[in-house]
């Protein structure tokens, strides 16, 4: 076990991987500089060596004025005050006692020293980044630091039970106290349906971008945009919110010369109003920072665009989101589930009134914050609350754990594959039930559709085109079959003219197309003939006539015959010498018109 500081921390076993090299890009700059040239925050930092895992410790003494993300005092008596201050239900006298209640609070905790603590695998901005440790890891980084910080409080400052549930579990077991801390959310990869109106809101959301006129780049591509995503930072974090830490220039461009934060930033007209960064840890997708501009009006829907993208960029990884606390109505109605997180502290070491006021935070934390977070949660999310009972014995995930969500994930994706392969290589007359409900899982899945839904749609598109092209195949082919009979049949019961054959026949509802195609089946089974065909649609008559060629030169031609016809039925006509068409409005006039066509063809031809 090892500890490194801004002297040395070029020559920590850094691990040869892009993780490896991406954390030695952001934390080396951070060491050497100090924490003053990233954020406005005062602390020390130290890199320790756990058997090969390397986490940045955050080491504080008092530094009152810090934001909660290193220091204890900010998080559970600063923050909450601040809190008071924005919430019209604690205005007035109510909110004036409970203010002081925490200033008294505040008081015991100053005089122990709250402050005065190292926290273990603090990031600055990062989450979920601590690695698992065993027990014998934690007893013997427990020595290590108390031997070397004896008068710190030793806490992980952050864990939550969705992703480090085993841990909680070891940390309690080697004499840690877990302390409440305030909750995040968490979207899921899959493993719950969303409601309707979620469906509703996520595809809302993803419109915005659509027309606004804004492009999504990669914030790499946008030469000295640092003060610029500075700016955007702040109008959010600090402006709008003031519980974050007040990051710098300087932080953003060691972000953007790195792959541990990936940047993305909204243009338009040249200008950036969007940014966001994302990071990935195991299977979980968060934001680290993130900003846009408060001066560009409400309905343009900013923040809407802002969370849906980042949605987006979890989806199309099929990994789980961590969305934070904040805007909790809003979040609810895009399926983000309320997640509590603990702060695990051990003080086993210090002397007895500074780990009374560790016992009074533990105290305020669970049994005041805690509770008023289930309250004001369940007024917002409803039965979706859980994990906010109290400190459990035993840590579990209070819903479906990320690795189990991403799990599930894709053995959905995997089963949807494997059945459109299969239904794909059934008979096609096995498909269509199997079909139609693939159909409605793909077109169910909810928006934003992962990468692999997109594609399997498409297949199964392909596959339905192809299917529907056989069917519609397969259907000509058995109307031209249909027809060849009936012309067949027609041409069977015909009269005889000398060497031609007269057809001559009223074929019921049918359309001009399906006239001319049986004319046509005629003079294709009786070589020499004269064809005159009527059906009905509606109170309108069709004619169709078609004569042989050879019958030309005998003066029989189809228009010629159809001229004779038509009057019949009060009709008009068109078409060439061998096939000609019309239609009339006296359906009574068929049987006429057909005899018409008899006694001319008989005429001419010599009958």
């Amino acid at each position: 076990m090892n500890l490194y500081d801004e002297r040395d921390i070029t020559s920590a076993p850094w691990p040869d991987t892009e993780a490896g090299r991406d954390a030695r890009d952001f934390l080396v700059p951070l060491f050497q500089q100090g924490a003053m040239a990233f954020f406005s925050e005062r602390t020390r930092f130290r890199l320790l060596e756990v058997d090969g895992l390397l986490m940045p410790l955050s080491i504080n003494d008092a530094e009152y004025g810090n934001t909660g993300v290193f220091s204890p005092f900010a998080r559970y008596i600063t923050n909450q005050r601040a809190a008071l201050a924005d919430n019209e239900a604690f205005a007035g006298v109510k909110g004036q006692l409970v203010s002081r209640v925490l200033q008294g609070v505040g008081g015991v905790l100053k005089a122990a020293r709250i402050n005065k603590c190292v926290f273990v695998d603090n990031w600055p901005t990062l989450r979920n980044t601590t690695p698992l440790l065993s027990a014998e890891q934690v007893r013997r980084l427990t020595r290590f630091l108390t031997e070397r910080f004896p008068g710190h409080a030793i806490a992980f400052p952050a864990l939550s039970p969705a992703t480090h549930s085993p841990l909680l579990d070891v940390l309690a077991e080697c004499g840690y106290t877990a302390l409440y801390t305030p909750y995040s959310r968490m979207g899921l990869a899959h493993g719950e349906d969303p409601h309707r109106k979620v469906r509703e809101n996520r595809r809302r959301d993803a419109k915005l971008l659509e027309g606004s006129g804004y492009q999504l780049v990669d914030a790499r591509e946008l030469p000295g945009c640092a003060p610029r995503l500075c700016e955007l930072y702040r109008m959010l974090n600090r402006e709008k919110y003031r519980t974050n830490p007040d990051a710098r220039p300087e932080y953003f461009e060691t972000a953007l010369r790195g792959g541990l934060i990936q940047l993305r930033a909204l243009v338009k007209d040249g200008r950036i109003d969007v940014f966001y960064g994302f990071s990935v840890t195991g299977d979980v997708l968060w934001s680290p920072v993130a900003g846009y501009d408060l001066s560009v009006p409400r309905e343009v829907g900013l923040y809407r665009i802002l969370n849906s993208l980042l949605l987006k960029e979890a989806v199309d990884r099929g990994l789980v989101i961590e969305t934070g606390a904040g805007a909790d109505e809003f979040k609810s109605l895009r399926g983000d589930r309320p997640l509590p997180r603990y702060c695990v502290v051990y003080t086993d070491h210090l002397l007895p009134h500074r780990k009374a006021g560790w016992r009074l935070l533990q105290r305020f934390a669970n049994d005041s914050l805690l509770p008023a977070a289930r309250a004001y949660l369940r007024r917002i999310d409803g039965d979706t609350v859980v994990g906010f009972d109290g400190v459990p014995q035993r840590f579990t995930p209070p819903f479906t754990s990320p690795s189990e969500s991403v799990a599930l994930l894709r053995q959905e994706l995997d089963a949807m594959e494997a059945e459109l392969e299969a239904v794909s290589r059934l008979p096609k007359r096995e498909q269509g039930g199997r079909l139609a409900a693939l159909t409605k899982r793909l077109e169910d899945w909810p928006a934003p559709p992962p990468p692999r839904v997109s594609e399997l749609r498409e297949k199964l598109g392909r596959v339905t085109q192809r299917l529907s092209e056989e069917k519609a195949g397969r259907s000509r082919e058995a109307t031209r079959t249909r027809r060849a009979e009936l012309a067949r049949s027609l041409v069977a019961s015909a009269v005889k003219v000398g060497d031609t054959t007269l057809v001559l026949s009223h074929l019921g509802s049918a359309p001009t197309e399906q006239l001319r195609s049986i004319a046509h089946a005629v003079r294709e089974a009786a070589a020499s003939s004269a064809v005159v065909l009527t059906g009905t649609q509606g109170h309108k008559v069709l004619v169709v006539a078609a004569t042989a060629p050879e019958l030309l030169p005998r003066g029989v031609d189809a228009s010629g015959l159809l001229a004779q016809v038509t009057p019949a039925v009060e009709g008009r006509a068109e078409g060439g010498p061998e096939l000609a068409w019309g239609e009339g409005t006296r359906p009574e006039g068929v049987a006429a018109a057909l005899e018409a066509a008899r006694q001319f063809l008989q005429s001419r031809l010599g009958g």
